[in-house]
């Protein structure tokens, strides 16, 4: 087995929104037995405390199946692994009587009771709807033991990739996160790093990387694709998709209830361009989910408990959240020639896992918190001495998804005025509510305001906006914030 930091130069991380394990690749068990999947007998009861009426797992997912947001909000993550936050009720003491049986139950709150909508939150996709990531599992490493790094939203669930912590933060509300990150532990190394992003990019919550100096360390998605080309990644890329439906450019981040098939381009195209760059073969890539969404899986968290990040509790919730529980299983992919083919990792990982395997291939300098310390690394799935030369060049993709990506690839980043009124008519504005994360997203870009050459931090009250012209407000922050010319993304 050869030594991971001498044939890992580049890591590629590419982070999507809000889906579970079995969700996305749970019948993948079909065609890779080894794999921790479903094979059509799990089930949930329609009611927790009344074991009956069992609704069985299906492969019958739709692109947009979960037009209502399944909710992730820590409370209801409980209730989905551990039946005990129903109707508000005190948990008794953690974890419950389990495992996973209150997902239907729950999304049927969501859903005014509507049993036959909340039913869609045990439908997992076939893997022939997936066509992208179902070959880069059969192709490479599939890791069925990735669990969020606590039961909760989407916000804090990031933060650890970049920070191992959430800073006390449980929730999708905006915060300013002022926290030592593996960005300046990279830099302070001498090692080069960057955020390539579609829209806006949530790392500029870290209070610590809005300065002028690091302005050019965020890029478009398209320089990602022209540095792969160019073989001048950096030793550390973070990937953040689209989060915005803007008129032609519709959003790729897989979040309910957003097209899933459009995601699945993405990673196609990521894929395409680290397998076709002159760094292909110093390079690792990591596909990997935020967390479940609210989205059935079958796995109950791993026990005992994970330790505190950094001793914070939250005690907006009853009884206090200690960050001492793992959250739901979500989908992980790692990609490598190095790898060797149609691999099954069993190893325990969460997302404080990332900043953990830079600081053992970089040689970086101390741990960011007590839960990196502790985290599983990901370096030894690095198997192979000589690189696999059966690797595809090429992914398939779904057709109405691809062609829907083409052409929003050829659009500015700002539409004129011309363009927009070509939106309009074809019917692809999109009025809908905000998610949660999409209105943090907003308030973050409406929050930042000039001051002494630098950013401020100021609360700003919420604009009821739809998600057209909140994609123009954030696009419009990130054109201004990062002088972006107007050139496609």
């Amino acid at each position: 087995m050869p030594n991971a930091a001498d044939v890992v130069k580049h890591i590629v991380v590419l982070m999507l929104e809000n889906r579970s394990f079995d969700h996305m690749l749970g019948y993948m068990k079909s065609q890779i037995p080894a794999l921790n999947g479903v094979d059509g007998t799990q089930w949930n009861p329609e009611d927790a405390s009344n074991p009956v009426a069992p609704v069985q797992v299906s492969d019958d997912a739709g692109y947009l199946d979960l037009v209502e947001d399944p909710s992730h909000w820590t409370p209801d993550v409980l209730d989905q692994i551990y039946s005990v936050y129903k109707c508000g009720t005190k948990p008794p003491d953690l974890p419950g009587i389990g495992p996973n049986m209150s997902f239907v139950a729950n999304y049927s709150y969501r859903n005014n009771n509507s049993l036959p909508d909340a039913r869609k939150i045990m439908r997992c996709f076939a893997p022939d709807k997936l066509p992208a990531l179902t070959t880069l599992a059969r192709e490479f490493a599939v890791c069925d033991s990735w669990y969020s790094s606590l039961p909760g939203q989407t916000w804090p669930n990031r933060m650890f990739v970049h920070a191992a912590t959430s800073d006390g933060n449980i929730d999708n509300q905006l915060y300013d996160y002022d926290v030592d990150t593996i960005y300046h532990r990279l830099q302070d190394a001498g090692h080069s790093w960057k955020v390539y992003f579609h829209d806006i990019p949530q790392v500029l919550a870290l209070k610590r990387l809005r300065v002028d100096v690091l302005k050019d360390r965020f890029r478009l998605f398209q320089e990602f694709t022209e540095d792969a080309r160019d073989g001048s990644l950096p030793d550390y890329s973070f990937i953040e998709p689209r989060y915005f439906d803007f008129a032609f450019k519709k959003a790729n981040d897989q979040h309910p209830n957003h097209d899933v098939s459009l995601g699945d381009v993405l990673i196609a195209d990521v894929y395409e361009a680290v397998r076709n760059s002159p760094l292909w073969e110093q390079t690792l890539l990591l596909i990997l989910w935020d967390e479940h969404g609210g989205i059935y899986d079958h796995a109950f968290p791993p026990q005992p408990r994970v330790p505190s990040p950094d001793g914070k509790v939250n005690r907006g919730i009853d009884p206090p959240f200690n960050f001492d529980l793992l959250g739901v299983r979500v989908p992980a992919i790692m990609v490598s020639p190095h790898i060797a083919k149609g691999q099954v990792n069993h190893t325990q990982y969460e997302h404080a896992s990332v900043p953990a395997t830079l600081k053992k291939l970089f040689n970086l300098s101390g741990f960011l918190t007590e839960r990196d310390k502790a985290a599983g690394t990901f370096e030894e799935i690095i198997s192979l001495d000589q690189p696999r030369t059966d690797t595809p060049a090429m992914l398939p993709r779904v057709p109405v998804a691809a062609s829907l990506a083409a052409r929003a690839a050829k659009l500015p980043f700002l539409l004129s005025a011309a363009q927009f009124l070509e939106s309009e008519a074809a019917g692809v504005i999109s009025r809908a509510p905000l998610s949660e994360f999409q209105q943090s997203l907003t308030d973050m870009t409406a929050s930042f305001r000039p001051a002494g050459g630098r950013l401020g931090f100021a609360a700003v009250a919420a604009f009821p906006l739809n998600e057209h012209a909140a994609a123009e407000q954030v696009r419009r922050f990130a054109s201004d914030y990062f002088a972006i010319p107007q050139r496609t993304n």
